[in-house]
């Protein structure tokens, strides 16, 4: 955080926020130097931030957790690689925790993820928002390469019969909580 702290003090960001999912909003920044703070950040501390609309929201697991049982981190990251660019009908929020307090909030993301003791559980279809829905578990038990596996069948299946029209009041397409309902 203080690497990003140095940065906005050296380009005079304005202010910095920190939203849910993990992410940093860097506010005030000067068109002329975007690109410049892009290159310090992914160059300096290895930062993603190409434009996405997915992202992978991650509880540190049994790195530092004392209930972590499961490491959260590496297939928080594993799954980051594996969706960062697909082009699916809308925006994927994603959570993994390393154990069943589900800090990652997998029941309410659009693929969530969270450690059952014997491997991994997989979470698909929730989302929060004016239209709550429960997630709907799909496998249990899971390695990493097996719920890998999993997520690339089901964004395969998302990108095929998925609606991409824009419709709505916000100009969404369909949400993956509603795909799994339809």
């Amino acid at each position: 955080m203080e690497e990003i702290a140095k940065i906005a003090r050296k380009y005079n960001v304005r202010q910095l926020k920190i939203l849910t999912g993990q992410r940093f909003f860097l506010i005030g920044i000067r068109p002329e130097d975007v690109n410049r703070i892009i290159e310090e950040l992914t160059r300096d501390m290895g930062f993603n931030v190409e434009p996405s609309l997915h992202y992978v929201q991650t509880c540190v697991g049994n790195t530092t957790c004392k209930y972590g049982t499961l490491d959260s981190l590496s297939l928080g990251k594993k799954i980051e690689d594996l969706v960062y660019f697909e082009k699916v009908p809308a925006k994927l929020k994603i959570g993994v925790s390393g154990c069943t307090l589900n800090c990652g909030e997998a029941f309410i993301r659009d693929i969530g993820v969270f450690s059952g003791g014997k491997g991994w559980v997989l979470v698909i279809g929730g989302n929060s928002g004016r239209k709550p829905r429960i997630g709907d578990i799909v496998a249990d038990e899971l390695s990493d390469e097996q719920v890998l596996d999993i997520i690339k069948k089901f964004l395969k299946l998302y990108k095929e019969k998925g609606d991409y029209r824009i419709e709505g009041r916000y100009g969404m397409s369909e949400r993956v909580a509603r795909f799994v309902e339809r």
